[in-house]
């Protein structure tokens, strides 16, 4: 019973490497062709975790077959790093011309306006001990904000002189706007907008985006609650999730090379900041990080994840920023008012 048992663990251990191997391969692979390997992008975390618990046990067991995760774990070391940071010790001087730019998507605010979790005065609270604690960001990138009154609010509450807004997207800013526009998507609540601002490095390029949802919470909560191998119901509701994932990743696909070619043509440093809805295992995130800096990659620590909502340890939103700056600091305050986290990073001065 024993041996059968060892040999099961053995096989699921295999399947688990193969399936990891082939999320490496969905950033090279566009989803608007083949989506599959895009989903076990998504799905890395799980499959990086799956691996580490297996590694323990085989070394628990005193079992070479540790080995084969270890190596697979190695092959995308890459991906390993984009997930859990090495960077322990801060930046401990931070000049007095750094920029400090937030990315926040806040759902609309919909924690801060439900009379459930307390007044609104209440629930804006941790923001507000937020920008006390740390000051106000400089720059502000701001998805999911539809109503007006979901803007009015942030930048009340934050007192910035200058905003530019698109359908649900928001820069807010310290610094004017010398320039300012929008890229534009297919028909869609999603969107990305830029805006060249006069800060005291000179001007920099600021895009904030919100790409295509992947709307796989709901369903896929449906599916669990709901499931039962033995109905018909359940594998309908299993389709559906995948249908709906299929089409958002071949859309946001497009979304993501619209922006990179835009990025492209640039005449100035720049910061592209917002919720990509998808992982640092993506075929969206490599085109979009080519030739910038991922801010948790630069200066994160530990295990990071910026999606707050029930599917559990997803980072999807980023800030990258141009090579020449210096990133100094990367946070991820867990606010509970949405369900994502905001990113807070700190640029230091453009080098010459």
């Amino acid at each position: 019973m024993k041996r059968l048992l060892k040999n099961i663990l053995r096989w699921l251990n295999l399947l688990l490497i193969v399936a990891t191997l082939l999320a490496y391969l969905s950033p090279f692979i566009n989803p608007s062709i083949v989506w599959h390997f895009s989903f076990l992008g998504l799905a890395y975390p799980f499959l990086l975790f799956g691996n580490l618990v297996f590694i323990l046990f085989w070394l628990w067991r005193k079992d070479r077959y540790f080995l084969f995760s270890t190596g697979c774990i190695l092959a995308g070391l890459g991906y390993f790093s984009s997930l859990i940071g090495l960077h322990l010790f801060p930046e401990k001087n931070i000049p007095d011309d750094a920029i400090s730019i937030m990315t926040y998507n806040v759902a609309r605010l919909a924690r801060y306006y439900d009379k459930k979790n307390g007044s609104p005065e209440k629930n804006m609270a941790s923001f507000k001990q937020l920008l006390k604690k740390e000051g106000i960001p400089d720059i502000m990138c701001i998805q999911e904000s539809a109503p007006n009154k979901v803007r009015e609010t942030l930048q009340n509450t934050a007192g910035y002189p200058y905003f530019f807004k698109e359908k649900g997207t928001v820069i807010f800013s310290k610094y004017p706007f010398s320039d300012s526009g929008k890229i534009p998507f297919e028909k869609t609540s999603n969107s990305c907008i830029w805006g060249d601002l006069k800060t005291p490095q000179g001007i920099v390029r600021v895009y904030a985006a919100h790409l295509q949802s992947n709307w796989l919470a709901p369903a896929a909560m449906e599916v669990v609650e709901e499931a039962d191998p033995r109905r018909k119901e359940t594998w309908l509701g299993v389709a559906k999730v995948m249908r709906l994932y299929k089409s958002a990743a071949a859309r946001r696909s497009k979304q993501a090379e619209m922006v990179a070619r835009h990025l492209a043509q640039s005449p100035h440093p720049v910061v592209l900041c917002g919720d990509l809805n998808d992982t640092p295992v993506s075929y969206v995130y490599q085109v979009l990080a080519r030739n910038l800096q991922d801010s948790f990659c630069e200066k994160g620590f530990g295990f990071d994840f910026t999606y707050a909502g029930k599917i559990p340890g997803l980072r999807i939103d980023y800030i990258f920023a141009d090579p020449s700056f210096k990133v100094l600091s990367h946070e991820v305050p867990r606010l509970e008012l949405s369900d994502h986290y905001p990113v807070l990073v700190r640029l230091g001065s453009v080098k010459e």
